[in-house]
């Protein structure tokens, strides 16, 4: 399936609610269950559809974030999309430079599937890119049912790390980080280990499970209230030693 406004579809000026559609409709005539897989945009996409039906499992890769969760652009992004504001303010779809894109990952991707990467993009329709930088959907606390993952590359200029973890926390999912890949772990030398780690939990979806040592200080994530509030009986140490309660 190739998004509307992408591949074969470019040209197309949709918005994040058309693909989540779009993916929706495929879902219905899929007679199985199903663990959606999304990459970057595509994450947030899965996001989407997982916030209004339940799934088998959602898997994020390098994924953007919904609205509810803080995003602060890196720098490596905002000095890509400055050269194309000025056009996107007037309705011009977002095409940023091959300088840019290698900027934002693709340096990591090795030849020749840089250069076929590369010749495959085309521009971002208008209305997706305002979507992602001023409309992001609003999924609120808890509002993923299904098992997720957020798969995170360490060497990713464009998502942080903690930007991952803010994701994870706001869902209560898994958080999978590996050091040795980028932006686009389907691509380079090192993503296999990340394909295999899809694989593993696409066959096996699993909640959290180790809720003993939370990963933020009570005041930090969507704090001490919000996890409790979305966890009501976890099972949760109050100090590094301390007796596990319920």
């Amino acid at each position: 399936m190739d998004f509307a406004g992408h591949g074969s579809e470019a040209g197309q000026n949709v918005h994040l609610e058309d693909l989540a559609n779009q993916v929706e409709a495929l879902l219905d005539s899929l007679d199985q269950e199903v663990v959606l897989v999304g990459h970057s945009m595509g994450g947030l996409v899965a996001q989407m559809v997982a916030s209004r039906r339940e799934l088998a499992g959602v898997i994020c890769v390098a994924s953007a974030p919904p609205k509810a969760v803080f995003l602060r652009p890196t720098k490596v992004g905002v000095r890509a999309i400055l050269p194309t504001l000025a056009g996107l303010v007037r309705g011009k779809p977002l095409n940023l430079s091959h300088k840019a894109y290698l900027a934002c990952g693709f340096d990591q991707v090795e030849e020749p599937a840089r250069s076929q990467a590369l010749a495959r993009l085309t521009p971002w329709p208008n209305g997706l890119a305002k979507d992602l930088a001023l409309a992001r959907p609003d999924i609120p606390l808890g509002g993923i049912s299904s098992p997720m993952l957020v798969i995170h590359g360490f060497k990713d200029p464009i998502v942080t790390l903690h930007q991952s973890r803010l994701l994870a926390d706001h869902f209560g999912a898994v958080l999978w980080r590996f050091d040795d890949v980028a932006h686009h772990p389907m691509l380079e030398p090192a993503g296999m280990r990340v394909t295999e780690a899809i694989a593993e939990f696409a066959n096996k979806p699993t909640r959290r499970l180790v809720r003993e040592i939370d990963a933020f200080s009570p005041e930090q994530g969507i704090g001490k209230d919000g996890r409790d509030a979305r966890d009501p009986n976890p099972m949760r140490s109050d100090s590094k030693f301390g007796d596990r309660r319920r």
